[in-house]
Order: C-alpha cells, then sequence, then structure tokens
C-alpha cells in the first residue's frame, strides 16, 4: 500500500483520485478501523451525539423509465438520539457521475432526517427514515447545477458491534431529484456504513 502510494506521488497524482469503487473501499475500511479502535477506548456512549459515513450503489433512471445507471457513492452524516426509538440526522450524499446520451451528471443531496428505529433484540434493530431532501444535479452540457427540494425515504437494518459503534445497511429513496437531459426524478441507493456514537 505504502509503496502504491509513494509510486503515485513520483508520477505527480494523488492516490485518493483514483477511479472506480476501490478507493471508496480503502476508506470505509480505514474508517472502521479508526472507530472500532476508538470504540474500545471509550467502551460507554455518553452523549446522544453520534457521526458515521457509508459506501453504496446508486441506481439513476434516465430517458424516462426506460433505462438506468448505477454509479459508486458515499455518504457522511450525523445526528441526535432523543431515545433507543428516536433520532434526528443530517447528511451529504456523493451520488456519484452517471451518463446518458452524451451528458454526464454529477449528483449530491444534503438531507434532513426523522429516524424511528425498533430493537429486535441481540443487537439488532430495524428503522425506517423520512426526511427532505435539497438534491443537485451538475450538468457537463453548459445547463450548470439544477437543484431541487424533496422527499427522502428510506428503510434499515442495523448491528450493534460494540456499545458505542454500530453498523448498519439501508436502501435510500430519492423521489424528487432534478429532471433534465433525460434524467429522472426518482434515485435508489443501496448502501453499508458504520456510526460511531460518542
Amino acid at each position: 500500500m505504502l509503496a502504491s502510494v509513494i509510486d503515485h506521488r513520483r508520477r505527480g497524482a494523488s492516490p485518493l483520485r483514483s477511479s472506480g469503487p476501490w478507493h471508496l473501499v480503502a476508506i470505509a475500511v480505514a474508517a472502521a478501523a479508526l472507530t472500532l479502535g476508538v470504540g474500545v477506548a471509550h467502551a460507554d456512549p455518553v452523549t446522544p451525539y453520534y457521526i458515521g459515513g457509508d459506501v453504496g450503489k446508486t441506481t439513476q433512471r434516465v430517458d424516462g423509465n426506460s433505462q438506468k445507471r448505477t454509479s459508486d457513492s458515499y455518504s457522511i452524516f450525523g445526528g441526535y438520539k432523543f431515545n433507543e426509538n428516536f433520532a434526528a440526522e443530517i447528511s451529504y450524499t456523493d451520488l456519484g457521475k452517471v451518463s446518458f446520451d452524451g451528458v454526464t451528471a454529477k449528483n449530491k443531496v444534503y438531507a434532513l432526517d426523522g429516524i424511528a428505529r425498533a430493537p429486535l433484540g441481540a443487537g439488532f434493530g430495524v428503522y425506517g427514515k423520512v426526511g427532505l431532501a435539497y438534491a443537485q444535479r451538475d450538468f457537463n452540457n453548459g445547463l450548470g447545477d439544477k437543484d431541487k427540494t424533496g422527499l427522502k425515504l428510506g428503510v434499515g437494518v442495523d448491528y450493534a458491534l460494540t456499545k458505542n459503534v454500530s453498523l448498519r445497511a439501508e436502501a435510500t429513496r430519492y423521489n424528487d431529484m432534478p429532471q433534465a437531459n433525460g434524467f429522472n426524478k426518482k434515485d435508489d441507493r443501496l448502501s453499508m456504513g458504520l456510526a460511531y456514537q460518542f
């Protein structure tokens, strides 16, 4: 890994700018190792605040609903737990970029969610999200940014690795993405990530 970084630097390129999903996986693994290390050092949560991140795949509909494009994506988030059943969360999600009919769009979303969670026992829980999402598409054909605010929905499963650290898998629907150049308003995302409670 170190040799690869040195080689990238000799060539004048940043290793974090590599294409494909592998750099996202590397970041996720590093974050997981750091988060688990912190979780061991601080065994008990002392505040209701938490932070986290995830990586995933986004499916974006184009040409009406007749075609789909997939892209690598990542998200960072922070939240406040009112109790074991309810929380509020803010997030930034880079949905990746996709191309259709000669047009490339970069997509990102800022969101505010309300979360309801039901514990299942043995460290597992299920949850649902409803929120407002401010979405942007940045086109490469001179149209610039198109933005829209709309509804975001999500469901997920989490598992407590420690009292501070939880693993989560989630499915998200963005209902109101900006429509232009054949890009549809609905995007779907599957993701997996970690959350750390202070």
